[in-house]
């Protein structure tokens, strides 16, 4: 199965359990890999024959910043879900990293990755 990747994807977000996450921005970075058939567009060169990569990094902003949520990983879900909807994606794998995660620690980032496919 072919892909494509958006990597590295940096959105700033008050998402996180506690209130002070909440009330300060803070930047996330997302991976996202969408796997589909990639034959068609390889052939005919010609965008409606592929995912527009623009229109894939709208939609997951749009997610991200549509509400406040405690988990990343109900963050994650919930692009998942909608980059279903919207494009016609067999096979997503979502990495979300928190860099900055409220935790005690010399660490470089907390990170949730999803895999999710089409039935």
């Amino acid at each position: 199965m072919d892909k494509i990747s958006i990597l590295n994807l940096r959105i700033h977000g008050r998402h996180g359990v506690y209130d002070f996450e909440k009330k300060k921005d803070g930047i996330f970075e997302l991976d996202i890999e969408m796997f589909l058939d990639l034959f068609k567009s390889g052939q005919s060169d010609d965008l409606i024959d592929t995912i527009d990569y623009a229109s894939v990094t709208e939609a997951t902003i749009k997610t991200f910043k549509r509400k406040q949520y405690n988990l990343i990983e109900s963050l994650a879900e919930n692009i998942c879900n909608d980059l279903f909807e919207q494009f016609p994606i067999k096979k997503i794998k979502i990495k979300i990293r928190k860099p900055h995660a409220p935790i005690k620690a010399n660490f470089e980032a907390v990170e949730v990755q999803l895999i999710r496919e089409r039935y």
